[in-house]
């Protein structure tokens, strides 16, 4: 019996057809490329800025390789019905085209890149019905804290937002530079010690999606990522009933075996958090003797833990 064999162009869509975009990507290891695989708007509007630009350049890419493929063809050897012109010099036509094609694709890329640049500003908040949720995000060797001020927990490695409702993500390093993105929502942005970075971004459908530190941060660098888990508000109110009932504080002590470096570090879920313990971490880098201002001390931190802790690392 003969084996029928169907292309693979053929089998694709019936595959991507019958399964969803993260069984494609997770199946065919396609998690570098998942910008096309979008599941938010800042995500979509950056994939239709690449398709657009990539359409603008096929504009001069088709005619170049166009021509220089009739040109072969029609000046060969072998073809004698050749036209010989020597004294050609002008061509009007010739001209416009040559010239005026790459001044328009030039013009209307520099016009995308304005307008879109404000459009993905990552301080700009996205326009929704539901109110943003707050989000402190501080990078650590080597994994991620992710605090949620306004519910009081904190989670190690773990990322969760209720489908359709904004983020609004505070960002900063307890150690050396890092670079935050979930590649299908969008937006890639520095996190830095001393300071802070502001990132706005909103799933519009629920899944599971990597993130990670796309900035080599040193030994652990690899392994320095992270579950973003979009859910509905009913499963989102669930999870937060989950990490509060973890009975786990994220009090001083904890912070400071949380912030030792360590690889591969599985979701740790914190029912309470310090009150302005982001501030603390950021203000650590930013005064030039070390000592951290009383304003920036998290509430339940005794001058003694600031006097020994105050200092940067």
């Amino acid at each position: 019996m003969r084996r029928l064999r169907v292309p693979l162009i053929v089998v694709l869509p019936l595959l991507l057809s019958a399964c969803s975009a993260q069984w494609f990507i997770d199946t065919f290891y396609l998690n570098e490329l998942v910008t096309f695989f979008t599941a938010g708007p800042i995500a979509a509007y950056q994939r239709n800025v690449m398709l657009f630009t990539f359409t603008v350049m096929l504009f001069v890419l088709v005619p170049v390789v166009g021509f220089t493929l009739w040109f072969a063809w029609h000046y060969r050897a072998a073809n004698h019905k050749n036209t010989y012109t020597p004294n050609w010099h002008h061509s009007t036509l010739l001209e416009v085209f040559l010239w005026g094609g790459p001044v328009a694709i030039i013009v209307i890329l520099a016009l995308m890149t304005v307008v879109s640049t404000y459009d993905l500003d990552p301080y700009k908040p996205i326009e929704s019905e539901n109110e943003p949720i707050r989000v402190q995000a501080i990078a650590m060797d080597w994994k991620w804290l992710f605090i949620y001020p306004d519910y009081d927990v904190a989670v190690v490695s773990e990322l969760a937002m209720p489908v359709d409702t904004p983020l609004q993500i505070d960002l900063t390093s307890a150690s050396v530079m890092n670079a935050f993105m979930i590649p299908r929502l969008g937006s890639q942005i520095m996190a830095m010690s001393g300071m802070r970075t502001r990132l706005h971004l909103m799933a519009s459908e629920r899944g599971e999606f990597f993130g990670k530190n796309y900035q080599y941060s040193g030994d652990g660098f690899a392994n320095m990522r992270f579950q973003a888990l979009s859910l509905s508000q009913q499963d989102f109110d669930a999870w937060l009933a989950k990490v509060r009932g973890s009975g786990r504080a994220l009090d001083l002590d904890a912070y400071r075996a949380l912030v030792e470096p360590s690889k591969k570090v599985d979701p740790i879920y914190y029912s309470s958090v310090p009150d302005g313990l982001f501030g603390y971490v950021m203000h650590r880098f930013q005064v030039g003797d070390g000592k951290v201002p009383p304003d920036a001390v998290p509430s339940d931190l005794t001058a003694d833990d600031v006097a020994q802790h105050g200092h940067a690392h």
